[in-house]
Parts: structure tokens; sequence; C-alpha cells
């Protein structure tokens, strides 16, 4: 999803509003970068965006090892200590 600012929305409405609607894309609105809660959503789904095979050949995959710790790190979350992770230490 993207984001427009509310300085911009004020601005140029209608090429913010065009830009969600021939894009298919919901907007975000954004007061000093912070979301507001409020987004620009088109009445159409949009369709789906497609990646060419070419641009994933690129990608390498995970060896074992990589693939192991990923695991690790997703099955380590406790939910009773989840916090926000740009939030200093107290």
């Amino acid at each position: 999803m993207s984001t427009v600012g509310t300085r911009e929305l004020k601005q140029n409405p209608q090429a913010v509003v065009r830009r969600v609607l021939e894009s298919g894309e919901a907007a975000e609105v954004t007061v000093h970068g912070h979301p507001t809660g409020v987004r620009l959503v088109p009445d159409e789904p949009s369709r789906r965006a497609w990646v060419r095979g070419a641009d994933l050949a690129p990608i390498a995959p995970m060896d074992r090892g990589q693939a192991e710790r990923w695991r690790e790190d997703l099955t380590g979350v406790d939910d009773d200590e989840l916090r926000d992770p740009w939030s200093r230490p107290a």
C-alpha cells in the first residue's frame, strides 16, 4: 500500500485520487510520516500485480542453515513478549 501525506492531498487531491484509481492500490493518509487511520481505497479491486520470472531468477534460495535459523526466529516468538522494535529500551 502506498502512502500520501495530508499536504499532498490538500494541495492536489485530484492527482492523488487519480493515482489511486489508476493503480487500483489503496493509499494510506499520513501526517508527518505517521498513519492517520484514513485510507483512500478504490471502489473496484485492482488486478493482481505479477512479478516476471526473469526478475525472480537472480534470487538465491536459502540454504538449510539459513532456513533453520529463520524457522527458529519464527517459532521462538512468545506472544506475551511482543514489543515495538523501534521503541527505546526501558
